[in-house]
């Protein structure tokens, strides 16, 4: 976990606040139809990896109720100066998937193109830790990467036991990538929980569960 703590706050660390410019960085495409569709106005609303707050602005503008988790420092000082730039209301606090510091009921969590980014046991760690901070009916919107994501770079990579990729050199040294099948989504989700499972154009695995 700390190499890949280490790999995603440099991710953050030569990002020039007063010169970033933030309309560049968009909000999933799909998430204004998650918000129409499964959320209820005024919603607390859990970004798990939140990076640097693009998820969260939007739903900061649409009038929800927005926290935000990322393991990286970096990122959330990110977020916390994008708030205040934009007077937008937000709560953003360091962590990570399997031990989320808040213990809030949230009706919408969105964790974007994230929860590949452990191994598969972190992930089923994380999947409980995710419902115990889920209200009763709330939704999560969650996306995988296509499994054939950083295939030119595979040899910068060693295999862990589980399948998870994690990079041992290269500019992506440090982080992890678990190359998800369709089947291991649905089991890591179960698929009574499954509302929606859809693929994009480029292959991303986007799916509403509760």
């Amino acid at each position: 976990m700390c190499e890949s703590k280490k790999y995603w706050e440099s991710c953050f660390e030569k990002v020039d606040l007063e010169t970033y410019d933030f309309s560049k960085s968009k909000s999933y495409p799909f998430l204004a139809n998650f918000c129409e569709n499964y959320l209820e106005k005024g919603d607390k609303v859990l970004d798990l990896g939140c990076g640097g707050g693009r998820n969260s602005h939007y739903l900061a503008q649409q009038g929800y109720d927005v926290y935000g988790i990322d393991i990286a420092m970096g990122a959330i000082d990110v977020c916390k100066f994008r708030f205040e730039r934009y007077n937008l209301s937000g709560t953003f606090k360091q962590g990570t998937f399997d031990d989320i510091p808040f213990t809030d009921e949230f009706g919408g969590i969105v964790c974007i193109a994230a929860l590949d980014h452990v191994t598969f046991h972190d992930a089923q760690e994380s999947i409980h830790e995710v419902r115990r901070v889920l209200s009763e009916d709330g939704v999560i919107l969650m996306t995988f990467d296509p499994p054939g994501t950083d295939e030119d770079i595979i040899d910068d990579a060693e295999i862990l036991p589980d399948g998870t990729l994690k990079f041992v050199r290269g500019k992506q040294k440090g982080m992890l990538f678990h190359r998800y099948k369709d089947k291991e989504i649905k089991s890591l989700l179960g698929e009574k929980n499954i509302i929606l499972f859809d693929y994009t154009e480029n292959g991303t695995r986007m799916i509403i569960s509760r």
